[in-house]
Formats: structure tokens, C-alpha cells, sequence
């Protein structure tokens, strides 16, 4: 699980560097684009944003969640005394906030 509740063995960009799969890459790549963000396949690569490697999707890089996530040192968002905040209510969907919330009483018990 990502810091955010992401599933990233679900996500395009892992599967089709674990695979190698152009194929995931192309599609991978037309569905995460829109008339204001470009996605080439050559793009859809990543090791997951809790690698340290060099191979990570573009928006890892830039992700608020990833560096919050990162520099508190904490293994997802559901660990964090600051947990649920404005940045990761504004980037997850409902399936990722369930998970955290998961996460997030069992760490109450």
C-alpha cells in the first residue's frame, strides 16, 4: 500500500514495469491523460512511491502526499498525527480513504 492508500500491485504504471507490458503502457497511458496533462507511455513506469528508486510515475515526483508522507517518516497517511488532513482529503478517492481508515483503527487497538 502507498502512504495514501493506493494499492500500487493495482496500479498501471507498477504492473507494466513488473510485466514489461507496452501494451499496459499505451493504455495505461491514454486513460491517466487529459486535455491538461499529457501521459506518454514511455512515462508509465514505477517501482512505487516508497521505493527509493530513480523509476517512479511522474507524478510521484511531484506528489504533496508522497513528501509529507515521507518526511514525517510514517508507513502510510493513516499513521500520521495528523491524520486525515487537507492535502490527502483533496488527492484520495473513496476506495484509498476506506483502506486508510482500515489502517487506521487497527493501529487504535
Amino acid at each position: 500500500m502507498s502512504y495514501c492508500g493506493l494499492i500500487c500491485t493495482s496500479c498501471g504504471a507498477y504492473l507494466a514495469k513488473r510485466t514489461n507490458d507496452d501494451a499496459l503502457r499505451v493504455k495505461t497511458a491514454k486513460r491517466w491523460s487529459s486535455p491538461e496533462w499529457t501521459v506518454k507511455p514511455e512515462e508509465i513506469n514505477c517501482d512505487g512511491c516508497k521505493s527509493d528508486s530513480d523509476e517512479l510515475f511522474k507524478h510521484c515526483y511531484e506528489c504533496g502526499v508522497r513528501a509529507c508522507a515521507r518526511e514525517r517518516s510514517v508507513e502510510t497517511c493513516a499513521h500520521c498525527s495528523d491524520y486525515i488532513c487537507e492535502k490527502l482529503l483533496g488527492f484520495i478517492g473513496d476506495e484509498a480513504k476506506k483502506r486508510l481508515e482500515e489502517v487506521r483503527m487497527s493501529l487504535q487497538t
